[in-house]
């Protein structure tokens, strides 16, 4: 790391990178103007009278932040009044137990403004216009028009402070980078850029109107870093300055008060994964990018790599290595063998679009230059809650496990029904707001005349987070092995001891916490049930499409909130054990220790749960392991062949932690003493200390797995 860059990360830690936006006064007379022209007119005079972050060190600049007296950027959705609404309203409240209102993540084209720059993207919006003819239509685009010449003219305002700066700054190399600063903002992102730096510094510039994730940084940018070191204008140790300069601005706009700055689940991005041609993706510039995120020690970006059947062994080793040496947790795994599956068979997309997707916030999938379609969250274990307290006179009558799960599937699809209900009801409301200023980087929204909030883009997924599918995976395997298979319980006394939560049958819920066929264990019988369930979420999905056109998906995450808490407080007690108000489990995984037949097991298990590829939506798999087997050199080869095959096998994505329980335990008792122990928890990593009770009591049940 440069002295350079170690001063920008010094700044960066300490919040003094942040940009605090410059507060704007509008022309009362505007509201005399329709709503349109108001919202762009302010919108433009508001980006023009904000001021660039510029120290001595800085060879970037441009980045901005709104404070919502605006319409905003489509990611923190600033002056989104109806989503603002939306959200005091519903979000992280549950309606009926059955459905919280969530965030939304996306991510810019950063290919096309590279391809073309922002005089391009002027001309598709001109085109655009000439088939696009009502009011509204010639409205909007024209707004977008002025939007894209004010970021112009905004990288012009920020070319002149950086060479104001560069007559002040004595050091003879600082001042010869904010000259060029300055040159290249006359340069970008009006045209397409001239080199690395300029196309760096084009995504430093265009991420404040989306200021979420970067994509695939490793494709987009490495035409550029070729060109640089095949013609000699640039070195391996000058991209990677860039690289990390880039990076910090990413860590910057976060501000160091808010519990979300240790966590980086705003800035997350992929390397490697299939390319058009079917190629792997993974190349020279892919390691440059996790070698120059090791080498800084913040907590954002992070970054999942994207694994196929193409990559070589030594760089999935590689890419393990690097997770493991890393303090800050930064890295995950995803396959895009079963992802390209799902969004090519599944969803329909073209095979170039399909592989143009990205990791984003706590690992959803979307596609570059495409809005995350839904985060909702959903209780999918209230349909087991339904037949065993509130129908249970239904299930009593029940004589074989097919008779149960034709009961157990008619209460899935209505509550998935009315799940799905509510999230396009979510995206309803956000439908009322337009965006203007990240339109500009979204595919398709130009060419359409509408805003990405309105399903102005093409090829983008639904998939609603639906927490408990493991409690519903084990609640069945209890109801088929001891009521059906073993006979040695009857459904009456299931349904009395859950009615009674548990409360005189506690030998009968040892029995099956230490003896039932959990999901996780590689049994037939658990097993048959996992695929079984996601046949038939696939049968309910497959060709259904939200209000917008895009495509129904099987998501799992929780994201940063306690979802799991909230539905597991008001959910009844379940076959699979649990009590009236514990947790629920999120992601595709097991815990509590009832995956007894070890690590391979597990990963067998998950791996073949969902032959269809529905699930290939907002997941994750979590894994704890035994340290002895990440840090021991000799297990680690064995650790690395192992997760190799598990993606060989069809699992989707993985995340590991190596700390063990009696560490966490510790942790939660003398937090002082663990303050830099940091762990991954659902796509995005954070300091255990600073978790919340619900969250840390989930790490700690995962199961850890020895050698």
């Amino acid at each position: 790391m440069t002295e350079r860059i170690e001063k920008l990360t010094e700044l960066t830690l300490s919040g003094q990178m942040f940009v605090d936006p410059v507060k704007t006064e509008f022309d009362r007379t505007d509201l005399f103007l329709d709503k349109t022209e108001r919202e762009v007119k302010r919108l433009c005079e508001f980006i023009l009278n904000q001021e660039p972050k510029l120290t001595e060190y800085s060879a970037m600049t441009g980045f901005f932040r709104c404070d919502g007296s605006v319409v905003g950027d489509a990611f923190n959705r600033p002056g989104h009044k109806e989503t603002a609404a939306l959200m005091s309203a519903f979000y992280l409240k549950p309606i009926e137990n059955l459905s919280t209102c969530e965030w939304q993540h996306a991510t810019a084209d950063y290919h096309r403004v590279l391809n073309i720059g922002l005089e391009g993207i002027i001309g598709i919006a001109e085109e655009s216009m000439k088939t696009h003819k009502s009011p509204e239509e010639t409205a909007f685009l024209r707004g977008e028009i002025k939007v894209m010449r004010t970021l112009i003219a905004w990288a012009h305002k920020c070319s002149a402070r950086a060479l104001a700066l560069s007559e002040k700054t004595e050091n003879a190399e600082y001042r010869k980078n904010l000259e060029r600063l300055s040159a290249a903002l006359l340069h970008v992102p009006e045209h397409k850029p001239r080199d690395f730096y300029e196309a760096v510094l084009t995504v430093y510039l265009c991420y404040s109107a989306d200021p979420d994730s970067i994509g695939t940084p490793d494709r987009y940018l490495l035409p550029f870093y070729r060109d640089g070191i095949k013609n000699g204008t640039l070195t391996r140790e000058k991209a990677k300055e860039y690289l990390q300069e880039l990076f910090l601005m990413l860590q910057a706009k976060t501000r160091p008060d808010q519990n979300i700055f240790t966590r980086g689940g705003e800035s997350h991005f992929c390397i490697g994964g299939y390319l058009p041609d079917g190629k792997d993706g993974f190349n020279e510039l892919s390691a440059l990018i996790v070698e120059s995120l090791l080498e800084l020690p913040t907590y954002a970006p992070q970054i999942t790599l994207r694994w196929t059947k193409k990559l070589k062994h030594e760089v999935f080793r590689f890419m393990m290595d690097c997770e493991r040496r890393d303090p800050m947790k930064r890295i995950a795994f995803t396959n895009d063998e079963k992802r390209i599956q799902c969004y090519t068979e599944i969803c329909g997309f073209p095979y170039e679009r399909a592989v143009a997707y990205t990791t984003v916030g706590c690992n959803e999938p979307a596609f570059e230059g495409a809005i995350s379609g839904s985060n909702s969250h959903g209780n999918i274990l209230h349909c087991v809650e339904t037949l065993f307290h509130r129908k249970a006179d239904e299930t009593k009558k029940v004589e074989s496990y097919e008779e149960f799960y034709k009961l157990f599937k008619k209460e899935l699809s209505e509550d998935l029904e009315r799940i799905f209900d509510y999230d396009n009801k979510y995206n309803e409301v956000r439908a009322r707001d337009v965006n203007y200023l990240s339109v500009p980087f979204f595919k398709d929204c130009l060419e359409h005349a509408k805003s990405m909030t309105q399903g102005g883009g093409n090829y983008a997924i639904a998939s609603p987070e639906l927490i408990g599918i493991t409690n519903v995976i084990d609640s069945l395997c209890v109801v088929k092995q001891f009521v059906f298979e073993e006979k040695t319980v009857g459904m009456e006394e299931l349904i009395d001891a859950l009615q009674k939560n548990w409360v005189g049958y506690e030998d009968l819920r040892q029995r099956i916490l230490k003896t039932a066929c959990f999901f996780g264990n590689d049994d037939d019988l658990s097993n048959g049930v996992a695929k079984n369930l996601y046949h038939t979420f696939y049968e309910l999905l497959n060709g259904k499409k939200n209000l917008f056109g895009y495509p129904w998906l099987v998501g799992d995450l929780l994201g940063y909130n306690e979802h799991h808490k909230w539905f597991g407080e008001y959910t009844k007690a379940t076959p699979d054990g649990r009590a009236a108000g514990d947790m629920l489990k999120f992601g595709i995984g097991q815990s509590e220790g009832k995956d007894r037949e070890g690590l391979t097991a597990l990963l067998n298990a998950v791996a073949g749960a969902d032959p269809t590829g529905i699930a290939c939506g907002n997941t994750v798999t979590n894994i704890s392991l035994d340290e002895a087997l990440i840090k021991n050199d000799a297990n680690f080869e064995k650790t690395v062949d192992l997760f190799e095959t598990y993606f060989q096998n069809g699992g989707v994505h993985f995340q590991l932690n190596y700390v063990s329980r009696e560490e966490l335990l510790a942790a939660k008792i003398t937090p002082e003493n663990y303050k830099n122990l940091r762990v991954r928890v659902s796509g995005f990593s954070d300091y255990f200390v600073r978790l919340t009770e619900s969250l840390q009591d989930d790490i700690i049940e995962r199961t850890g797995h020895e050698g």
